[in-house]
């Protein structure tokens, strides 16, 4: 083990690419080497998000109602978002600098702040999470600003970003102001987000400049995946605290623990480096934003299905419309989203994107939104669910167009980017 980096998570580099192409990348602070480890600091500062998934789950789980489904759905594209800025950051400048470890520690209080105040009510801890989330999202504009001390040149993409990223940083702390009028106070966050997430959009010609780690960045999205997967366990066994260890809560409780299985194969059988090579070969930074921008829906779906999936064995046998929403439509979405990934992999090569596993995901979009119309009680409705999922898992894994795709990917990984 060296510098701080955990011996048994190794990414490799597979595009060997040289020190002048980190160079040209704008990697300043902490240039990102061929091989580019997951950091401890890393880890910790994703186990975060742990706390943070389930204080949203429980909050979702108290009260489904539409009201609070809204401000669930802007608190959790907000914490995936903190996620996803420290994270690029780390993919595109290292984990190594001074920048980024003493930036992710101060980001780390404030994810934890953000976390105490994800349950409450909003005109109760509604200011706390907008300063919080404004300080954080200022840190990383400093750590971006800190690049340039380094890498002068980085200023064609450090200059926008840091104006993008620190007027949404504002816009979340004059929300604060507002915490006594929710609907003001929830217009700025709608604003607040829409500027964070259209900046890497409108400049992405000129994160050319500083494209993240074809390695680390997949290594770290898919980490967060399995901690999201996790959650569904964790809400099984919230949901089961007060139920017999009788077959009637093993059963379903078992059926959800292996959709998390089925669903964890069918997110690491899809292509997942291809968008990310593209982009450092052929240049299409559009490919690379769908696909880390697609695992927000994903994220999102897999935590609302726990939800679901964890509700239904505390209440089992008894029939709760909500609560089948709350499993039917999350799933359709899970498999939406593989189904998008899956065309946006497929494209940037010659296999046909509607391949056996496009269709059995689409099919399992429609299957599972059809539960939906149902009214299956907790045993049956579980056991479809891993039915859909486990069938879909199977497919897709034994698919040769699955294969094909692997191929790919492994060939382009070996190629050497240009200069």
């Amino acid at each position: 083990m060296t510098q701080g980096h955990p011996e048994g998570i190794d990414i490799e580099n597979d595009l060997n690419v040289s020190e002048a192409d980190s160079s040209a990348a704008g990697q300043g602070d902490g240039d990102t080497p061929d091989e580019q480890k997951v950091s401890w600091l890393e880890l910790f500062f994703d186990l975060i998000f742990v706390v943070g998934f389930d204080q949203l789950a429980k909050r979702l789980g108290t009260s489904p109602s539409a009201e609070n489904m809204g401000i669930f759905l802007l608190m959790f594209t907000a914490v995936w978002w903190a996620w996803a800025g420290n994270t690029t950051f780390a993919g595109r400048y290292g984990n190594d600098g001074r920048a980024y470890r003493w930036g992710t520690v101060v980001q780390l209080v404030s994810m934890s702040m953000i976390a105490l105040s994800l349950r409450g009510d909003v005109q109760d801890t509604g200011a706390l999470f907008a300063v919080a989330f404004a300080f954080n999202r200022a840190v990383l504009v400093v750590m971006y600003l800190a690049v340039l001390r380094q890498a002068p040149d980085a200023v064609h993409f450090v200059r926008p970003t840091a104006i993008g990223f620190g007027a949404a940083a504002l816009l979340w702390l004059a929300s604060a102001l507002f915490v006594h009028t929710p609907g003001i106070l929830l217009g700025f966050w709608v604003a607040a987000l829409a500027v964070d997430i259209l900046t890497p959009i409108l400049i992405r010609s000129r994160s050319l400049e500083a494209l993240p780690h074809q390695g680390h960045l997949p290594e770290r999205v898919g980490l967060l995946q399995i901690i999201a997967l996790g959650a569904i366990v964790t809400e099984v066994v919230n949901g089961g605290r007060q139920q017999d260890l009788s077959l009637t809560f093993l059963a379903p409780a078992l059926f959800a623990i292996l959709t998390s299985v089925a669903l964890w194969r069918l997110y690491f059988d899809q292509p997942r480096l291809l968008p990310i090579l593209s982009a450092h070969h052929d240049s299409r930074v559009g490919a690379l934003l769908v696909w880390l921008y697609g695992h927000l829906p994903f994220t999102l779906g897999i935590i609302m299905l726990g939800v679901g999936l964890g509700h239904g064995i505390s209440q089992v046998g008894e029939k709760d419309a909500a609560n089948l929403q709350l499993v039917a439509w999350p799933l359709a979405a899970v498999f939406l989203t593989l189904a998008a990934q899956r065309w946006n992999a497929a494209r940037l090569t010659p296999h046909p994107p509607l391949d056996r596993s496009m269709i059995t995901l689409l099919v399992g979009a429609v299957v599972s939104a059809a539960l939906a119309f149902s009214a299956l009680e907790t045993q049956a409705l579980h056991a479809a669910v891993f039915g859909i999922t486990g069938v879909a898992a199977l497919i897709v894994a034994t698919d040769p167009g699955t294969r094909r795709l692997g191929v790919i990917e492994e060939k382009r990984g070996g190629e050497e980017a240009p200069l």
